[in-house]
């Protein structure tokens, strides 16, 4: 979509900030957008969501019982699609809105390269990994602000805090340093059956790097829709 584009596309589905239901409609937006995100949007070069493709996340934890560095790389993601806005909280003459969301199930592989510590012992570690999430609960907290291209106001997402709770999770790993020895194999059993407590202490450094992946991924949309066209009374 152009600047000068004054058609609305069928994947947006506008809002006033007069609006008294305007929280409504921001959660019908971003819902009514869900169906266009699973093949992708072509003319906003935003990829499909179904599934997820990541080419590298980095996550590191330097405190508590888990202080390592992972880096995460080829994922592919399954069922983040089938999210549901639950709830918004906004205040747009600041470019804030809060995003409540569900997602019942995700499903995610790839690849994997761990090194730190682990409840004192020494992990090196690196591989393929499969990992399941139940129930998925999350508050999307977006710190926008306007910008101006050529006369144009456009939002830019300068912040994306993610924080989430899992009902249930699985992580196996399969490591391909350690194979055929008693070490590693034991260490690969200990991380399979930890993955719960492992996977809550690194939630801090996994809710930073999935807000900088989705920060990203916003602004390839918000930077070329110009605010008229989806807050309608912006100007």
């Amino acid at each position: 979509m152009t600047s000068d584009d004054s058609r609305t596309s069928e994947y947006i589905h506008s809002c006033r900030k007069a609006d008294v239901q305007f929280n409504s409609c921001i959660k019908e937006t971003f819902n009514h957008l869900r169906p266009y995100l699973i093949n992708g949007i072509e003319e906003l070069t935003v990829p499909p969501i179904e599934p997820l493709v990541i080419p590298k996340m980095q996550m590191e934890n330097g405190h508590g019982a888990v202080r390592v560095r992972a880096i995460l790389s080829n994922m592919t993601i399954h069922g983040a699609s089938n999210y549901t806005v639950l709830n918004v909280r906004s205040d747009m003459n600041k470019y804030r809105i809060d995003l409540g969301l569900f997602i019942p199930h995700i499903e995610a592989t790839g690849n994997y390269d761990v090194n730190g510590n682990v409840l004192l012992l020494p992990v090196r570690s690196r591989g393929e990994f499969w990992a399941s999430f139940e129930n998925v609960t999350a508050l999307a907290k977006l710190y926008g602000v306007e910008v101006n291209k050529e006369g144009v106001k456009f939002m830019k997402t300068e912040r994306l805090g993610i924080g989430f709770k899992l009902e249930k999770s699985d992580f196996k790993i399969k490591d391909a340093i350690n194979m055929q020895n008693v070490i590693g194999e034991a260490m690969n059993v200990f991380l399979n059956e930890n993955s719960a407590e492992i996977i809550e202490e690194m939630k801090p450094a996994a809710s930073q790097a999935i807000g900088k992946h989705f920060k990203n991924f916003l602004n390839n949309a918000f930077l070329q829709i110009p605010l008229k066209v989806w807050l309608k009374d912006s100007e």
